[in-house]
């Protein structure tokens, strides 16, 4: 199991623990921004796709396309009964609400808000913009601390939208492809700029494992369909 990051962050700055796992993130942040098209996956679309929201697309990083690409994969994954859908990584919640407002079925939405792309302001955001849909449950925890204290039952469809580096992306993919199921979706965004080079490779790796199968890749989105149940 690769090591969560922020369980890291328990011990000080100096500690051995801490600055070999630091010293292995930056050397792999650097080995990916220069093998950055290495790790390009091809280029898929879906040609018949869900009409597009009348979002707020400035309070989010997710494009129209994007945003289509998701609901699609959400639709793929309607028939998969009693599972829930995850998103890690909420910002300012207008993914939650299109994806919670296109389903029945609970949204758990993983965000501490303590930084990171989470501030206090987004947090208020994300209150507002998930009033009133009673089908998203919040966990203000870290993505590991969800993980491991999980209890909602299988996971359909997994997106995966916080910390864009090699260290958290993998984490992250790994941590919660344990709680997916056959026939689910692994969605993660930013997976084509080069500023973010670790995200792509730690995509472009999950893609390698057996068991993952591309289902589509727009611009920075990869979604990889999980073809059975021994894939984490």
């Amino acid at each position: 199991m690769k090591t969560d990051p922020f369980a890291i962050k328990q011990y000080p700055k100096w500690h051995p623990i801490r600055l070999a796992f630091t010293a292995k993130a930056r050397l792999i942040e650097r080995e990916a921004r220069e093998n950055f098209h290495k790790y390009a996956l091809p280029e898929k679309n879906i040609s018949t796709l869900p009409p597009t929201p009348n979002a707020d697309w400035s309070n989010t990083a997710v494009t129209p396309s994007q945003m289509q690409h998701l609901l699609y994969a959400l639709s793929m994954t309607e028939h998969l009964t009693d599972t829930v859908i995850v998103e890690v990584g909420c910002f300012r919640g207008i993914t939650t609400q299109y994806l919670a407002r296109a389903t029945s079925r609970k949204l758990i939405a993983v965000d501490p808000f303590i930084g990171y792309g989470g501030s206090e302001e987004d947090y208020q955001h994300f209150k507002n913009n998930i009033a009133g849909l009673s089908n998203v449950v919040h966990e203000r925890k870290t993505s590991g601390e969800a993980a491991r204290t999980w209890q909602y039952g299988p996971v359909s469809l997994i997106f995966i939208d916080a910390l864009h580096d090699y260290a958290n992306t993998a984490f992250d993919i790994e941590a919660w492809s344990a709680l997916t199921i056959k026939g689910a979706v692994l969605a993660m965004h930013d997976t084509d700029r080069v500023e973010f080079a670790g995200t792509r490779k730690a995509v472009f790796e999950a893609y390698k494992r057996t068991g993952l199968d591309l289902l589509a890749h727009p611009d920075n989105l990869t979604l990889l369909c999980k073809l059975n149940n021994d894939v984490s």
